[in-house]
């Protein structure tokens, strides 16, 4: 009976400091945004950058979390150095000098990271981008709408947006498709001669497709291949406020 009692004693008491401990571990985790609330990393990035091998594997590492839209956009501002780079649009050097004049940088660099559309940072340094994506998870997602997006046949997709409030001033609705991969490049001159490249989470378009005033909305649409992503932001390069994406099975 009493090495009963001690039994009992022992394993309660272990029981406890079990919990402690598992309460600690979580007072110290950073904070979460649900899968609602995507934070959305933008990589930009060039075949002809040295530093931009390693940024693109930045892509791959957080392109599995389920509450981060990771992307990578390639830029062609380099090519002049030797090497021109095979994925590289307009379009996207476009949307990284939105996002220069909007947070003020000197102008535009690769490996650069933008996060929600109001932190960026070169993509050199992991532990910083890991930092300045918890900052940007723990802000408030008050106002903000929910997008979801759901698959249909023959790639098409049905696209929900959330909302309450009118908008004095309406946000911008984005779509884009994107390649999962990686995607391998063999790039024969420049900087990263004799170096293979791989491209994660690519993206192939992007299109503003219209506006959001604040007010509950959805829509189709017909092209989604391989993967997309539909992105609320404020105009001209300003905050992120929605996002969500599709993703190959098995991710």
């Amino acid at each position: 009976m009493v090495r009963s009692m001690r039994r009992f004693v022992l394993a309660a008491a272990l029981a406890l400091f079990a919990a402690a401990t598992l309460g600690d571990t979580r007072a110290q985790t950073p904070p979460l945004a649900s899968a609602a609330h995507p934070v959305v990393l933008e990589l930009y990035t060039s075949q002809g950058c040295s530093a931009c091998p390693r940024a693109n594997r930045l892509v791959a590492q957080f392109m599995r979390e389920p509450d981060i839209v990771a992307l990578t956009f390639p830029v062609g501002y380099w090519d002049y150095l030797g090497w021109e780079d095979t994925f590289a649009q307009p379009q996207f050097t476009s949307r990284q000098r939105d996002f220069e004049h909007a947070l003020q940088t000197r102008g535009p660099f690769t490996p650069q990271l933008v996060i929600g559309g109001v932190r960026q940072m070169s993509a050199d340094d992991w532990d910083e981008a890991r930092a300045a994506i918890n900052e940007v998870r723990a802000r408030s997602h008050e106002g903000k709408p929910r997008v979801t997006i759901a698959r249909g046949q023959n790639g098409r997709v049905h696209v929900s947006i959330s909302g309450e409030t009118p908008r004095a001033t309406p946000a911008d609705i984005w779509f884009l498709t994107y390649d999962p991969g990686p995607l391998v490049v063999w790039v024969t001159r420049g900087d990263n001669a004799n170096r293979t490249v791989l491209h994660y989470n690519l993206v192939e378009t992007i299109a503003r497709i219209g506006q959001w005033n604040g007010a509950a909305t959805s829509f189709d649409r017909n092209r989604c291949q391989p993967q997309c992503v539909v992105i609320v932001q404020e105009q001209d390069g300003g905050q992120i406020l929605g996002a969500a994406m599709t993703r190959r099975q098995g991710r």
